[in-house]
């Protein structure tokens, strides 16, 4: 079956301070709470995410990486924009990907 794959890409420091402000262990806790009062179940793994500011600085810091099977569109973006404010992220990238799956 033919489905939309949702992955965002949550990078870890405040959009004030440019440091993050939130620990790794944390962060997965209160993104993993949010999931489950959302959706029937999603992925988070951890990587290292390069940011350009507008100042043409870059930035290295931890990225939390979530994967979202059997959602809609109309209930990944609500859900990145209460992110976004209990994070306090300027940004969260979100891929779309069609893709074949099921669960067996």
């Amino acid at each position: 079956m033919d489905i939309t794959k949702f992955t965002l890409f949550v990078g870890l420091n405040d959009k004030e301070s440019k440091q993050q402000e939130i620990s790794t262990v944390d962060a997965y806790k209160i993104i993993s709470n949010m999931i489950t009062a959302t959706f029937d179940g999603g992925t988070i793994s951890e990587a290292t995410g390069i940011y350009k500011h507008s100042n043409g600085t870059f930035t290295t810091e931890i990225t939390l990486r979530i994967e979202l099977l059997f959602t809609t569109i109309e209930q990944v973006k609500p859900f990145v924009t209460e992110l976004k404010k209990v994070l306090n992220q300027e940004t969260i990238a979100v891929q779309k990907e069609v893709i074949n799956s099921e669960l067996w």
